[in-house]
């Protein structure tokens, strides 16, 4: 667990390295994704595939995984110290595919034909499966790794109060009907709108874990020519969204050009909030202390109280964190943030009333 020191805060530095930040991929099939991911982070990006079709991708590292066992065992050699040092970003192309593995994985744990056949392990399978799914998408952090997910696009037909769209947003749909329903009598536009081909449970620890999210799409230019492009702001019509403030959308789709407008982005944030060096969320300290070694801590401080024989106060605190009746030498290792609140209130009593401790 982090060490929490006001006092010592410094003002947050943007770094410029676009191997700092993650991102979400989608688009529809052929378009362009997984070239896309590769011309931006080259010789730097592993690409974890679960689909075959990679052949023509010139010069990329690339690991075919079949199965939510063989995921895990590549999960476990990210920590090597030599895949760590030639790799700073790894891929899942496609995210889809790797969930549907870990389906069959979860249902052969509870011999199922499907998750959720059973009715007698009260939902056990799909709690299983919950927590296996975030976990194993964590593993890439906690490895050290910047992740990017690929995944395909489909459209939705959605349908909104005509009433509830801003002018703006109206006029940014690029085709809608208007339709009127005779049960309330009110006027509805209904358009199409690109998401992920990802259910919400899927997709839902991605959106929490990525900076960026970017939809890559045809359009059409102004001389009726069409243009593959990056969209990194959400319209009505599509999910997209950027860590960097003021970026352009849409960027013509390829490397350089979201580079150069990632690099423009980052120009208008003054030098002294910049830093050139790659930083990624593993690099936010959350270390977690020894439970044996936080122990015995806590017993020489609760020795120091009684030697002075002010045991009450410690029996207060105990019982305060970690409720009536409570000890501190029966904490458990489940029970290390409790121990930890306790240890660090026991330290602030001890300043109050005069116990000297030695550690």
């Amino acid at each position: 667990m982090a060490t929490i020191n006001l006092k010592n805060l410094v003002p947050t530095k943007v770094s410029t390295d676009l191997a700092s930040y993650s991102m979400f991929v989608y688009g529809e099939s052929k378009i362009g994704k997984t070239t896309f991911v590769n011309d931006l982070y080259g010789t730097q990006v592993l690409n974890i595939m679960t689909e075959k079709r990679f052949k023509a991708l010139e010069g990329a590292y690339v690991q075919y995984v079949s199965s939510w066992a063989e995921f895990l065992r590549v999960m476990q050699q990210l920590k090597l110290p030599e895949i760590q040092k030639q790799f700073s970003v790894v891929s899942i192309d496609t995210v889809e595919n790797l969930y549907d593995y870990l389906e069959k994985y979860v249902a052969s744990k509870w011999s199922e034909g499907s998750v959720g056949e059973r009715d007698d392990i009260w939902g056990k399978d799909w709690g299983d499966m919950k927590k296996m799914w975030k976990d194993g998408l964590l593993k890439i952090e906690q490895a050290g790794y910047t992740p990017v997910f690929v995944s395909h696009a489909i459209q939705n037909t959605v349908q909104i109060p005509k009433s509830g769209i801003l002018d703006i947003d109206k006029e940014n749909l690029t085709s809608y009907e208007e339709k009127k329903d005779k049960k309330d009598n009110e006027t509805y536009l209904e358009f199409q709108k690109f998401e992920p081909d990802l259910k919400d449970k899927v997709m839902a620890p991605i959106n929490k874990m990525v900076d960026n999210i970017l939809f890559l799409n045809t359009t059409v230019d102004n001389s009726g020519q069409e243009q593959r492009v990056i969209h990194t702001r959400e319209s009505m019509q599509w999910l997209a969204g950027s860590t960097f403030k003021g970026i352009e959308s849409p960027i013509p789709l390829d490397a350089e050009s979201y580079k150069k407008a990632v690099i423009a982005a980052i120009d208008k944030i003054p030098d002294e909030h910049k830093k050139d060096e790659k930083f990624s969320d593993t690099d936010v300290s959350n270390d977690q202390p020894d439970f044996d070694e936080l122990m015995n801590e806590a017993k020489k401080i609760g020795f120091a109280f009684q030697k002075a024989d002010k045991m009450n106060r410690v029996t207060a605190i105990v019982e305060k964190v970690f409720g009536l009746g409570s000890k501190l030498g029966k904490a458990s290792p489940e029970q290390i943030e409790l121990l930890i609140e306790a240890v660090a209130q026991l330290k602030d009593e001890a300043v109050k009333v005069g116990v000297e401790i030695w550690l």
